[in-house]
């Protein structure tokens, strides 16, 4: 297994970013995105602990933050606690199945989605969405969309990290 440097993993959330705000701004299926810098955020989390996770998540947020309107500092918070909780599973689920990735990302996104949402309609009184029309309409799509992105992103960065786990451990 070769270790992964932070200077790496900031190099590709800014790959991340650049793919989200351009290319996959225009892929959109029911109107949702994937959310290609979640899915680095809980890979770099599940696979290099939860002291990454939080790194990665913090650093994911700050340059979401810097891009994107909304209340500054708040993505980088879902995202760091986003990060610290996928880190905190490291250890409890066999990380290279496709359908646990696939469930986890999927967990995560309708996670950051909704803690979101509610922080956004803590601060802001001009929120005229219902949480369960938000659900339903944006986060259960993008959560799915999200998810099945993230299986092949996450068999390429297993690859190219060779981060496999030992047979021996299972």
């Amino acid at each position: 297994m070769r270790k992964i440097k932070r200077s790496w993993i900031f190099f590709l959330l800014l790959i991340a970013l650049f793919l989200q705000i351009t290319i996959l701004n225009h892929l959109k299926i029911f109107g949702a995105k994937p959310d290609i810098i979640l899915i680095c955020v809980v890979f770099f989390g599940l696979f290099l602990g939860s002291s990454a996770g939080l790194g990665a998540g913090v650093a994911a947020g700050l340059l979401i933050d810097i891009f994107v309107l909304d209340f500054f500092g708040i993505n980088a918070l879902i995202y760091g606690v986003t990060g610290f909780l996928a880190g905190l599973l490291s250890t409890k689920v066999f990380k290279e199945s496709k359908k646990t990735e696939f469930a986890i990302v999927f967990f995560f996104t309708v996670f950051s989605m909704s803690l979101h949402f509610v922080l956004v309609s803590a601060f802001s009184r001009s929120l005229n969405l219902g949480y369960l029309e938000y659900f339903y309409s944006s986060v259960i799509p993008a959560g799915l969309y999200t998810s099945i992105v993230a299986v092949p992103i996450f068999v390429k960065f297993i690859d190219m990290y060779g981060l496999k786990e030992l047979q021996g451990l299972l």
